[in-house]
């Protein structure tokens, strides 16, 4: 179970980097969206790449906190998971309800397996 765990956490960390580099590249010609527009500012590029950035960052010190059976682990993920619904929020588009509800279900796990003081 835990191996799953850091490969879905290692997968979500990959799909943030892919997905909002593609505004680099001639990629997002043929989406139906584009990953750095932002309704909140007018170029969203610098500002999606930077959150997604952080979030892949995020989730891949999760997986390894995940790996070790750290007692941090979950505060990573909940920053991380955070991190990316900002991200999802600014550069809004229908397309990212799975990735909202995959980080809904996160942060849920997260506060779960936090320990209590």
């Amino acid at each position: 179970m835990r191996a799953l765990a850091i490969l879905f956490l290692l997968g979500h960390a990959i799909v943030h980097g892919v997905m909002w580099t593609l505004p680099f590249t001639d990629a997002v010609e043929d989406m139906p969206f584009d990953p750095s527009h932002s309704w909140l500012v007018d170029d969203g590029r610098i500002l999606a790449v930077v959150l997604a950035g952080t979030a892949a960052v995020g989730f891949v010190v999760t997986a390894l906190g995940v790996g070790i059976d750290a007692a941090w682990w979950p505060t990573a993920m909940l920053a991380a998971t955070v991190v990316s619904l900002v991200l999802m929020v600014v550069t809004f588009t229908p397309w990212w309800l799975v990735g909202i509800g995959i980080d809904l279900a996160l942060v849920v796990v997260a506060l779960q397996a936090a320990p209590t003081a």
